[in-house]
């Protein structure tokens, strides 16, 4: 969403996102880990560019036909703790339950609320570090692009192969797209480590340079250099 400054709803006939017009202003919290609690946080804000209807899926996971295009993301340099301001909100009823107030994807607040949530922020137009400590464990979020980046392969590529460095070159990539901020190496190490996990094919050659380690669920490392996309 960084990227595209696009945002959908989650469920096909999702009520919420109908009232959404062009210049409204939106609020972005999400679930963080902080402290390793899970912890509810305002994260950001923006403002909707203008709406359309699109009945393709967005991002694998919005399936309702309308999208908000965004005119740009500010984030919050540090989350905001929902909790933390519950009982200063007009929207938040009961402040000891704040989170059941912040269940849906979208609620309609009065500009009071987002001009108090704005007085608590400092705002940075980067991305921010704290995105890597969402309860959404980075782990996964690095499988599913490993997973999504095979299988796009697989579907769109005539080539029966690709070396695993230039698959760990592009999955790279595809990470910094999203904010993760991981370098070269570091994915290098990740796959190498949890390869055997996903279930490819590798095969391998005789030329040392395009050999990566590879380890088995039983922790031996063999070098392998290619991915079979067959």
């Amino acid at each position: 969403m960084d990227q595209t400054k696009v945002l959908g709803a989650e469920k096909q006939r999702s009520v919420g996102i109908k009232p959404v017009e062009a210049n409204d202003k939106i609020i972005l919290f999400s679930t963080l880990n902080i402290d390793n609690k899970p912890t509810i946080s305002f994260i950001g804000y923006t403002m909707v560019d203008n709406t359309y209807e699109d009945k393709e899926s967005l991002y694998n996971k919005y399936k309702a036909k309308k999208k908000l295009k965004l005119k740009g993301i500010k984030y919050f340099t540090n989350p905001i703790i929902a909790k933390d301001l519950a009982d200063e909100l007009n929207f938040i009823k009961n402040p000891k339950k704040s989170s059941a107030y912040l269940k849906s994807e979208y609620k309609e607040i009065n500009k009071d609320d987002f001009k108090k949530i704005l007085k608590k922020s400092n705002i940075t137009k980067e991305f921010p570090a704290y995105f890597e400590e969402l309860t959404f464990v980075m782990d996964e979020f690095i499988f599913y692009s490993i997973n999504s980046l095979y299988y796009t392969l697989k579907n769109t590529s005539s080539n029966k192969q690709i070396e695993i460095l230039t698959f760990i070159r592009l999955l790279t990539n595809i990470l910094r797209q999203y904010g993760v901020t991981k370098s070269y190496d570091e994915v290098k190490e990740f796959y190498s480590k949890n390869a055997w996990k996903q279930g490819f094919n590798h095969k391998t050659s005789r030329d040392p340079d395009k050999l990566v380690d590879l380890y088995s669920s039983t922790g031996k490392k063999r070098g392998f250099s290619y991915i079979t996309l067959e």
